[in-house]
């Protein structure tokens, strides 16, 4: 079974990670506010009253404190010049006393780590210290000196003189600040944090620009206060938020004008307290707000994007023209400077004062964000179409990282916030590098959490207050947007990991010009590996990017080189649960689940509930058959954490275990998607938009009741309902609704050209794309919809006992990926594919897509069907999606098809077009949803008819598969949505929303005739219409290929008496039971099973064990498939049934196809699985002759009734086939009892075994009439499946397979009572009778 796609993942996801991030930027004059103690002033940092020193040179970016030239008054025989060289020499004592840099004059912290190193000691107690106190009593009453007095106190530890100096200077000046600071850090390191808290809210009373203070107080009570339970944390942000609001209160005015300068240098000081604000806000809040709380996240930015001018004569800009500015240079980039603008985007640039052509656009200086802000609307509708949705533009990370400088060309690149700006001149002076880091880190950051929140938000939401006009929306887009300017303000390892990780999840792609000057083509992997690899280059350590790197590798089935990745990612981050789960994953993929275990097991012990390491786990132990643990579920035999029996009557809720959180965590899963794209359909246009696409799809105008139907429909999205509660997927609905058209579109197409015909007598001009604006199909941005997947994979739930919904949702989930992935691609055009030519003569095209025509199950099977088609009739088209192996099978199949063409290198878009260049009137899916699949091709919509055959035992739930190939007892008709519509239908009952049961429903999201499988029922599964084919719609190539065992062709064999047949094969039967079990008595009765070991669940391996001990003379043969589950099977009946039984279980290895098959008649029965039967398995099977005992246990479970389907295909499956799994263990034992040996005497002197009873009778039929069944009659399929292709064609070519479209209301043939198709089978069944 493969496994999901590997989890990728941003590190910048926590709120409170990011804060405590942001709060520890330690720049010019800045501190980390997890420093403890907290740090002294130990020299004035705004002017004090009293007289001072400048502690720095004045310039553009720092304050000037003026010089106290006045003499001491109690000194008057020295005067200020000596007091102030002494302290400038007992400040360099103070700094220089370590190397780990001590407090500064102003800004410089305190740390422990200086305080008590002996040299501190030293220098302080026995130089500095009596320097200062000479100065003291020299100079009584000098601020400065006392203040560094009290610092030194401070470092020796002797508080209580720290707080009697730094009295001293309240005393005599009780406003200055640096003292009322510096005493709350004394009172803190002393313990008294409440009185440090006032002390620093007094000095931020006198200054509210006081940063020290105002990150002292803040982060005492995100440190100190907080607790390991996040409600109770709630409080603790409110308060912290107050203060937040109070300190900015008194520096921005409510319109956001400045009431107190803030200079250049102390920007990013001002950003932390609106990111701070903004943080613990989020933090705050119990519940998901709207509008989001955004506000001074962008406060935080705008600071960073404003000129300072001294004149104050300058352009303001928002966050709006930012965004706007940051993607018309993303596009300016992805395009390249040859690009020609198109004239709209130009034409909504220009202004009456400037008009702009494509050339000043391009040019390096162009200031964008200046031009954007003049344009204004204009310029914001046409980036974003009126959506507010941007474009997707995908950069390479070396244009990423010169993004600022496209967006600021007037300052270098720099954030003009901090830069100055003489409009009298037109000159910009740049800060120094230090402040530049400061800044851009600090405006990163918040970029940064920025994107987060809005990847968190539901698709949609507005971003910016909802007054604003032409508002912009949250979406990947805009997410990728902010990326994009972190990363080139701020490059990191961790930025480009994220980066990475967004456009690794794009379905986008774009060609650019290779260094080589090639044109080369970039998709969303291919450029989250460079991002990725940029990161390495900075920190080759760097676990998330390696793990990252080796999830795209990994997807790219580059296992093993995705294996060293996620080791060396566990080696440097030893705890990464995701990592563990991955490499789990990666592990399991080839085939290794027995190792796999251990790193799920390792990654739940550090993440109970992570999805890819519970069902990772899962998946591995049910490969094993190791059922410890497993838990109970509803009428299921459970297995306890020590592999004991549970019965099954026993409560699952006492017992749930990883089974129970598997369906748990696919539930939670599913349901995420009914939040994410809510209000979707209101976004993109109102009701009369819908309305209009429905009457261009249906080619009709809506009128009557019809008109309030479909009105009704789209209104249910136009208010405010709960669509969690009402399991209301509006994003599916919008995909869905695009496929529906999409494929009326095509029709109406073929019908404006050619009429309702199927076939003409002469070949017609294919269609022109020169009309092509009729059939547009509904687009919708790249940004404005997402599609989640849950762990479990479609091809998962053969395996697990899930009610019908939950698989049916989990097959959509992953068809809705599909489609968005596709619908989303730039290639897609316009309009949809433009429909095939009629058949001329009836000759219609089919085409065959698969990855598996290789040395592969479904190739064995198939391997004739494609050269058996009658030409004359068909053209038959085999598109090969994988590279040849050079096996039989290939070859054969690539010798015998009429058209074979091997596209296993070619991108989706070429294969599309050579499809719809073929004029393909029939699209036949042979993968589904496994593994290798090309689900993409069909998204597309190239055919008019897709149907899905053989390869996936199940419903692909999607818009883009029509037909399932299948028969009456694989799928019974029920089941199928289309016919309980025309039940309602018939009865007179609402038709839409079928889930909930009701005649009138209060919510429609079925579309027309089309089910919406999101629905509540548990009775219907099938999204298809079903063909249903005679006897079963499994094909086998038996007849054509497994001869070897007589070595007679058809004709040969049909010739010969049934009773030398017969003896020949009793022979053969004796010889390979001598080969497979040499030491076996003769009358051991062998039951067996060759299915993969993951097909066994408890239920039916408890059956096999009552079997075996209810018939002692008997072994059941199973394969090492994989050999690692043999000892947990051993260890499970040994603990279920005991050692006797348990040494009747034996094992052989898996053999090669050909031995395979003849071995397989050594078995006397073959006990079938039941939570998926045997597949190609069976078709041997019963090939070899043997018996089986099968039960279609599920009724809505494709998977686990394709048996029964092949044993009724045989015409005996009356015998093998039963309805219980009582009736499956009676009937097994009634067949071994009835089987007996006896000598006979064929030559004098000859003696051989023949067997007797009711089950050698069955063996004897199965094999003498295995060339006239059926199911191993390639032939006889292969045109039973023509008869249903020729049918679907003529359904859609006449309009008549659309339910309530003209033609369909007016037919009264079979489609109007029924949407499947029943093929008849016109040449009878002959069985030989002797």
């Amino acid at each position: 079974m493969s496994t999901p796609a590997s989890v990728l993942v941003r590190i910048f996801h926590l709120d409170y990670v990011i804060l405590l991030r942001s709060l520890t930027i330690i720049g010019h004059g800045g501190f980390s506010i997890l420093d403890t103690p907290a740090r002294l002033e130990v020299a004035p940092t705004r002017t004090p009253t009293a007289g001072g020193i400048a502690p720095f040179s004045s310039s553009p970016f720092t304050e000037d404190t003026p010089q106290d030239v006045s003499l001491s008054p109690n000194v008057p025989y020295l005067d200020v010049s000596v007091r102030d060289t002494l302290l400038q020499h007992a400040y360099r004592m103070y700094e220089n006393s370590s190397s780990f840099v001590p407090p500064g004059l102003t800004y410089m912290p305190l740390p422990t780590i200086a305080m008590s190193t002996p040299q501190v000691n030293k220098v302080y107690s026995e130089q500095l210290l009596p320097l200062l106190i000479v100065l003291n009593s020299l100079y009584q009453q000098h601020p400065p000196t006392l203040l560094l007095l009290g610092s030194v106190y401070f470092a020796l530890g002797n508080y209580q003189s720290a707080l009697q100096t730094f009295g001293e200077i309240l005393a005599v000046e009780p406003n200055y600040v640096e003292a009322m600071f510096n005493v709350g850090c004394t009172l803190q390191a002393l313990g008294e944090l409440a009185d440090a808290r006032n002390h620093w809210q007094q000095a931020l009373q006198h200054d509210p620009i006081y940063w020290e203070a105002m990150d002292n107080l803040l982060g005492s009570f995100l440190t100190s206060d907080l607790t390991s339970t996040p409600h109770d944390n709630v409080h603790v942000y409110r308060h912290v938020y107050s203060l937040c609001r109070q300190i900015l209160s008194r520096i921005v005015d409510p319109i956001g004008r400045m009431i107190v300068p803030i200079i250049p240098s102390h920007l990013f000081r001002l950003q932390k307290l609106y990111y701070t604000s903004g943080t613990v806000l989020r933090l705050s809040s119990t519940a998901e707000s709207q509008p989001p709380l955004l506000q001074d996240y962008l406060a935080a930015i705008e600071l960073a994007i404003q000129f300072s001018a001294p004149s104050g004569d300058v352009l303001r800009f928002t966050f709006r023209d930012l965004v706007a500015a940051v993607s018309f240079s993303c596009l300016l980039m992805a395009h390249g400077r040859n690009t020609v603008i198109p004239q709209r985007v130009l034409d909504s640039l220009s202004t009456p004062d400037r008009v702009y052509t494509s050339a000043m656009v391009v040019e390096p200086g162009f200031d964008v964000l200046e031009a954007v802000h003049l344009a204004g609307d204009d310029i914001l509708s046409t980036l974003h179409g009126g959506t507010g949705f941007f474009p997707i533009t995908l950069l390479l990370p070396e244009q990423a990282v010169n993004l600022a400088h496209a967006l600021f060309p007037r300052s270098a690149g720099v954030l003009p916030g901090i830069c100055v700006f003489d409009t009298d001149s037109s000159q910009v002076r740049v800060p120094p590098e230090g402040l530049q880091q400061d800044t851009n880190f600090m405006t990163s950051t918040v970029l940064l959490t920025l994107a987060n929140r809005v990847q968190e938000l539901v698709s949609g939401t507005p971003i910016l207050p909802p007054s604003t006009r032409l508002n912009i929306l949250a979406g990947p887009s805009l997410a990728l947007l902010l990326y994009y300017l972190s990363l080139s303000l701020s490059p990191t390892p961790s930025t480009y990991n994220d980066l990475g990780v967004i456009i690794a999840s794009l379905p986008n792609w774009r060609t650019y010009i290779a260094p080589s000057g090639e044109q080369q083509t970039l998709t969303g992997h291919r450029l989250a590996r460079a991002y990725y690899d940029y990161g390495l280059q900075m920190n080759s350590t760097h676990p998330y990017l390696l793990m990252n790197s080796g999830s795209l590798l990994k997807d790219e089935d580059h296992i093993a080189d995705a294996i060293r990745l996620y080791q060396a990612a566990l080696h440097y981050k030893p705890d990464f649960d995701i990592a563990l789960a991955n490499l789990g994953n990666a592990v399991k993929d080839i085939g290794r689940p027995w190792e796999a275990i251990q790193y799920f097991e390792r990654a739940i012990v550090l993440n109970p509930r992570l999805p890819e390491a519970v069902c990772g786990l899962a998946s591995s132990k049910t490969a094993l058959c190791d059922w410890r643990g497993r838990g109970a579920i509803k009428d299921e035999i459970g297995v306890d954490d020590d592999g004991h029996l549970i019965p099954a009557f026993a409560s699952p809720d006492a017992i749930a275990g990883w089974l129970h959180t598997v369906f748990e965590i696919t539930a939670m899963q599913l349901d995420a998607s009914y939040v994410v794209n809510a209000g979707l359909v209101r976004a993109l246009g109102d009701v009369d938009f819908w309305l209009k696409w429905v009457e261009k799809a249906t080619d009709a105008p809506l009128s009557g009741e019809n008109l309030a139907r479909w009105r009704k429909l789209f209104m249910r999205f136009f208010s405010d309902f709960d669509r969690q509660g009402k399991k209301v997927n509006e994003g599916g609905f919008v995909i869905r609704f695009v496929e529906w058209s999409l494929r009326r579109m095509q029709k109406n197409w073929y019908k404006d050209l050619y009429g309702n015909v199927e076939s003409t007598d002469t070949r017609c001009r294919p269609p022109s794309l020169d009309d092509v604006q009729r059939y547009t199909w509904l687009q919708f941005p790249h940004s404005s919809i997402s599609a989640v997947v849950p762990c479990v994979l479609p091809f998962h739930t053969f395996a697990y006992p899930m009610p019908c919904r939950m698989i049916r949702l989990i097959s959509h989930r992953n068809a809705l990926r599909t489609s968005l992935s596709v619908l989303l691609q730039p290639w897609m055009p316009r309009h949809v594919y433009p429909p095939p030519a009629p058949p001329v003569r009836g000759r219609i095209n089919v085409g065959y897509v698969s990855g598996d025509l290789n040395d592969h199950p479904l190739a064995h099977l198939m391997q004739s069907v494609f050269g058996l088609h009658d030409r004359d009739m068909f053209g038959i088209h085999v598109y090969a999606i994988s590279a040849s192996d050079g096996s039989y099978s290939r070859r054969k199949i690539e010798s015998e098809s009429e058209h074979f063409l091997d596209c296993s290198s070619w991108p989706t878009k070429a294969v599309i077009e050579r499809i719809v260049r073929d004029q393909i009137h029939i699209l036949v899916n042979l993968g589904g949803y496994t593994k290798g699949a090309r689900n993409d091709i069909f998204a597309a919509r190239p055919c008019p008819v897709q149907m899905s055959l053989m390869g996936f035992a199940g419903t692909l739930a999607a818009g883009w598969c029509d037909y399932l190939v299948c028969d009456s007892i694989a799928c019974p008709k029920e089941l199928a949505a289309s016919e309980r519509w025309r039940a309602r239908k018939i009865a007179g009952f609402e038709t839409s929303r079928m889930q909930d049961g009701f005649k009138e429903l209060d919510l429609e999201t079925d579309i027309d005739s089309v089910a919406d499988p999101e629905s509540l029922n548990e009775d219907w599964m099938y999204t298809e219409k079903l063909l249903y084919m005679p006897h079963s719609f499994m094909v086998t190539d038996h007849k054509q290929s497994s001869r070897e065992d007589e070595h007679l062709t058809p004709g040969l064999r049909a010739q010969t008496p049934g009773s030398l047949l017969w003896a020949a094969e009793e022979r053969r039967r004796l010889e390979w039971r001598l080969r497979c079990f040499p030491v076996l008595q003769p009358n051991t009765f062998i039951f067996a099973n060759f299915n993969q070991l993951y097909k066994v669940r408890t239920a039916v391996f408890g059956s096999w064990l009552k079997i075996l001990a209810r018939l002692p003379n008997s072994i059941l043969w199973l394969l090492r498939f994989p050999p690692s589950g043999e000892a947990h099977l051993l260890k499970t009946a040994r603990l279920w049934a005991g050692e006797q039984i348990a040494s009747r279980i034996v094992f052989s290895d898996v053999a090669p196809k050909e031995d395979h098959i003849s071995r397989a008649r050594v078995a006397d029965l073959f006990l079938d699985t039941l939570e998926c039967s045997a597949h190609t398995i069976a078709a041997d099977i019963l090939w070899s002759g043997t018996p089986m005992i099968t039960c279609p246990r599920y009724k809505y479970k494709m998977c686990s009734r394709v048996s029964s389907s092949m044993a009724h295909a045989t015409g005996l499956g009356n015998k093998m086939v039963v309805n219980s799994l009582q009736e499956y263990e009676e009937r097994a034992v009634a067949l071994a009892r009835s089987l007996s040996y006896s000598q006979v005497e064929p030559h004098p002197g000859c003696f051989e075994w023949r067997s007797q009873g009711e089950l050698a009778e069955l063996r004897r039929a199965l094999f003498l009439n295995r060339d006239h069944m059926p199911l191993f009659d390639t032939a006889r399929w292969t045109q039973n499946l023509e008869r249903g292709f020729r049918e679907a064609w003529r359904r859609w070519a006449r309009g008549t397979e659309f339910e309530v479209s003209s033609e369909w209301e007016a037919t009264s043939r079979s489609e109007k009572v029924s949407g499947c198709i029943v093929v008849q089978d016109s040449t009878p069944v002959i069985f030989r009778t002797q």
